[in-house]
């Protein structure tokens, strides 16, 4: 498997976590030092997937438009990438 494929898929799940996490705790508790936490990495997480997704060889403008998606835009990518096998890194 491709080291940038995989730090992909592990970047969309810590994106998503993080996302259900913040949205878990604004709706019961909303304690300040869980958002305090949890905000920045999914922040973080979000613009790695975007930009690890940007930087793949071979993926098509709509791909890179659904890394835009907060939460589910790094899975769609994801199973973008395992559906379209043109969108596969080309050999330099």
């Amino acid at each position: 498997m491709n080291s940038s494929l995989r730090l992909l898929r592990i970047t969309a799940a810590v994106e998503l976590a993080t996302l259900l996490v913040l949205l878990v705790n604004l709706a019961t508790v909303h304690w300040p030092a869980v958002a305090s936490l949890t905000g920045p990495t999914h922040g973080c997480a979000y613009l790695f997937v975007i930009v690890l997704t940007v930087r793949r060889s071979g993926t098509t403008p709509r791909t890179r438009a659904l890394a835009v998606l907060p939460g589910i835009g790094g899975l769609l990518v994801l199973r973008r990438l395992a559906q379209d096998p043109a969108e596969t890194p080309r050999a330099v």
